[in-house]
Parts: C-alpha cells; structure tokens; sequence
C-alpha cells in the first residue's frame, strides 16, 4: 500500500508547453501496472500537442470539473469531430483507434484524469501523430523517435524527430 497526495507529486508540464499543470501519478508510485496522470487545464491549454493515437495502450479521460473539448479524426484529411465531455463525464479511445487530441476551449479550468491501460507508459515509437508535412503537401500519420531511447518521459523537442511515414521528411515543431 502505498499512500500520496496528488499535491505532492512532481509537476511534469508537457514538453510542448501547451499546459502547465501535468502530473503524471503513476509515475510517483512504483510498479503500478497502467498509466493516471492528473491535469488541470486553464482556457486554451491542451492534454496533448495534437492529434494522435497509441498503439499501446487504450485511454479514458474523466473529467472532474469543467469542460473538456476532444477533437477526433479516423485519419489523415478526415473531417474531425468534436466531442464536450462535462464535470462527471468520461470518454474512452481504443488501442491504435482513431486520432485524437483534447483541451480547454472554455473559460473556466478544466480538471481531468487521464488512464491508459496497456502499458504503464507509452512508447514513443508506438504513438502516432497527424502533422502537415510539407514536401507531401497534406497532412499525413508521422512516427515519433526519441533521439535518446532512454530519455526521460517528456524529452525536449530537440530531443525528438517527427518523421512522415510516407516520404520521411522530419516535421519541424
């Protein structure tokens, strides 16, 4: 048994800086067998850098307090579609399902909890994004490779290269 207060656990922001309170729990507690990490969005701050999938692991977002506004796409050049999930609500997404990528579009904070069950921590190589590449001129699925493999969780972004799976330019963040 093992007892923390989410007060206490490390703020691990997201290396993109698109939000400012990310705390990843289960990383604060040893051998817990599936991902939970808490946020607190304020308007405009996202859970992620955009639209993406794992192929590792499943997620459900609960949402505590606010609204959070998730955006899915079932693959490059889809219409998205917009999904509010309010206080009390959750929204599942399947293992190497469709695109997806959420965030505060309100006012007022938004406060969540995000589980992925597979693996306790995604792998890089195993998450895909949707990016404009820009020598094949429409938006494409890119692969995501750590520079170091061992690198810590949320490396740099100079500590990362984007590739496009279909001509293999790098994408520029």
């Amino acid at each position: 048994m093992e007892k923390r207060s989410v007060d206490d656990i490390e703020n691990v922001p997201h290396f993109m800086g698109i939000n400012s309170h990310r705390k990843p729990l289960s990383r604060a507690i040893d051998e817990m067998g599936f991902a939970m990490v808490h946020f607190e969005l304020e308007p405009g701050e996202s859970f992620s850098g955009g639209h993406h999938t794992h192929h590792d692991q499943e997620e459900l977002f609960y949402v505590i307090d606010g609204t959070a506004t998730f955006e899915v796409k079932s693959g490059p050049g889809a219409e998205p579609e917009t999904h509010e999930v309010g206080s009390g609500e959750v929204i599942h997404f399947e293992r190497g399902g469709s695109y997806q990528t959420g965030g505060n579009e309100g006012d007022e904070r938004v406060v969540a909890v995000a589980l992925g069950v597979g693996e306790p921590r995604h792998g890089w190589t195993d998450t895909k994004v949707l990016f404009d590449c820009a020598d094949c001129g429409r938006e494409t699925v890119h692969d995501i490779e750590a520079v170091n493999p061992e690198d810590e969780r949320m490396p740099e972004p100079d500590e990362m290269v984007i590739s496009c799976q279909d001509c293999a330019t790098v994408a520029e963040l």
